[in-house]
């Protein structure tokens, strides 16, 4: 077996190197249930949510998943110690099956709390919250970090140093500063320097949308896996076709298979968040539909619709104009850039 065949272990949870990762309003339950159905065995990640949240929700949605969705890890946000251990036990008793805490979120108001990227500053604060994190999980699931290249200074090595000695499991690195957010070219370089300062797992976030972009971050830096993050917005299938150009396979979906995509999304929106469902949807339908003609005429009308029912009259008017014929996905998908994602 080579590289890209290989499953890598962290803290002992077994999985292929490319795995789903956390962007906030984006893979709720129904787009991870999709992604699913197209990578069955691929890590996926809930949402980001700070501690105090998850304490006290009383709707239960950034608990919620469906079964298929395993194997699945929870992403918490924190600035202090207050209300971890309570978290922690909320999420284990959920069943997911890795935490992570993320300290490389940019979007301002994560920041100003002193929570995401802000805490790789404050390595003293950081240090209590990750010794309450381990303390909190006391080994019941593996636990891992997703960092910057820093704060407002690149610190990425020491802050991985850190984490791996206080028990981290793996390291999840976007080699971008907090003031960068998702702009500028990634800094290859820090993540060779913190894939060589660390001995457990280093895994790649941040513009990898294809294969070859993926053999590349490799070839400089030896990671030993990949998070696919934005390339994923409208794109469940995105994660099976970079692991089939790993085995030097192509996948293609056609056109209707794709608007059927984006039908079953809508319901399964629906049947997630109850009749107004249909709004969570409405950030993935650029997407879905970019392939079309009069894409913008069409956009205009789902996302200015008031019901779930026109949205399905209107996706449903697409069918009919199209035959079977593939689709050029390379063409047809497209890697938005939210401006406030973990």
């Amino acid at each position: 077996m080579g590289f890209w065949d290989e499953h890598i272990s962290i803290g002992g949870l077994v999985g292929p190197r490319f795995m789903a990762a956390p962007l906030d309003g984006i893979t709720d339950s129904p787009m991870r249930q999709l992604i699913r159905e197209f990578s069955p065995d691929e890590l996926l990640f809930g949402e980001m949510r700070h501690v105090s949240c998850v304490v006290n929700e009383r709707t239960g949605h950034c608990l919620k998943y469906d079964k298929v969705e395993h194997p699945i890890a929870f992403q918490f946000s924190a600035n202090t110690e207050k209300n971890i251990v309570g978290a922690v036990e909320k999420v284990l008793e959920a069943g997911f099956e890795s935490i992570n805490l993320n300290l490389g979120c940019p979007a301002k108001n994560v920041v100003r709390s002193g929570s995401g990227s802000a805490l790789m500053a404050d390595l003293t604060q950081l240090t209590l919250v990750l010794k309450e994190f381990m303390r909190a999980i006391d080994g019941r699931v593996p636990f891992t970090v997703k960092i910057r290249s820093g704060f407002k200074e690149k610190n990425a090595v020491e802050v991985a140093q850190l984490a791996e000695g206080l028990g981290s499991a793996a390291i999840m690195i976007h080699p971008r500063t907090q003031p960068q957010g998702f702009t500028g070219l990634p800094d290859h370089d820090i993540v060779r320097q913190v894939k060589d300062a660390v001995k457990v797992p280093v895994i790649m976030s941040g513009n990898i949308n294809s294969f070859k972009r993926a053999q590349k971050v490799y070839d400089q830096t030896g990671v030993d896996g990949f998070m696919i993050g934005r390339a994923l917005w409208g794109c469940p299938w995105k994660m099976r076709e970079i692991t089939d150009a790993a085995k030097g396979e192509t996948f293609t979906l056609t056109l209707p298979e794709i608007i059927n995509l984006a039908r079953r999304h809508l319901q399964l929106s629906l049947d997630h968040y109850g009749p107004r469902g249909f709004h969570p949807f409405k950030k993935h339908l650029p997407v879905y539909i970019k392939g079309v003609d009069n894409a913008s005429d069409i956009r205009n009308e789902l996302v200015n619709s008031k019901t779930a029912e026109y949205m399905f009259e209107v996706l449903d008017g697409i069918l009919p104009v199209y035959n079977a014929g593939a689709l050029n996905l390379e063409h047809s998908t497209s890697n938005q850039t939210p401006t406030t994602l973990p």
